[in-house]
């Protein structure tokens, strides 16, 4: 198999390297430390496997770099292998087609797990990040949702009239749209152009959104709410 590395610090390439030689012995492993020297290593080695690039490198500055490898190199998957451990940053690597993130602090053998995973074709992200995504999805609809508790105060149990929308980020109303219309998660990430495993995130960020531990009931309830939108 043949890897590249794109990032600008030895030490971590040297990691990687020797994390990926596990995974794979026998590997080649191809390294750059600029975006413009992995995008003409990619291009002198058409037949590689898998592409790890940084977030911030020379020559690349975010996710703009992601979106230059995944064409530079597509179908082969690209993963982000980054410091930054914010789920802002996770779900925006995944929006974009990332195979995969990992954090830079990830556990030597959680590492070599998730690039075997990654190579028999599985997306990885951490559970911390996804974990971390979701509770930003549940503050955000208890900061939004004032009259959930003044229905409880006149004995009327939450109310309907509290959106569970609010807490969604606009992508997510896309994918709530979705499935709504009984789209599956494949499917969804069809039409979307996302991974499958970023529809799942997204889904279940719906379901805590509205309260509710299944696709059927938020389905109902994103139908009730609409309906009382339009009535209102």
């Amino acid at each position: 198999m043949k890897f590249l590395i794109a990032d600008d610090h030895p030490l971590v390439r040297r990691a990687l390297s020797l994390t990926l030689e596990r995974v794979s012995p026998g590997a080649t492993v191809l390294e750059a430390d600029t975006l413009s020297a992995a995008l003409r290593s990619a291009e002198e080695h058409p037949d590689l496997d898998l592409f790890l690039i940084d977030l911030f490198m020379p020559g690349n500055n975010g996710l703009e770099g992601l979106t230059l490898a995944r064409s530079a190199v597509s179908p082969v998957p690209v993963v982000v292998v980054s410091a930054d451990e914010s789920h802002q940053s996770a779900l925006g690597a995944l929006e974009r087609g990332a195979a995969g993130y990992l954090p830079k602090s990830l556990p030597e053998d959680v590492m070599r797990a998730a690039l075997a995973l990654i190579l028999a074709g599985g997306i990885y992200v951490p559970p911390m990040i996804a974990e971390r995504a979701l509770r930003s999805a549940a503050d955000s609809h208890a900061a939004s949702s004032p009259s959930g508790q003044q229905g409880l105060e006149h004995g009327h149990g939450p109310s309907i009239s509290t959106p569970g929308i609010n807490a969604l980020t606009p992508r997510q109303r896309e994918v709530l749209d979705l499935v709504v219309e009984g789209l599956s998660n494949k499917e969804i990430a069809e039409q979307l152009t996302l991974a499958e495993a970023t529809v799942k995130v997204h889904v279940t960020a719906i379901l805590r959104a509205y309260g509710v531990n299944n696709r059927t009931k938020a389905i109902s309830a994103a139908r009730r709410e609409r309906t009382e939108h339009s009535a209102g």
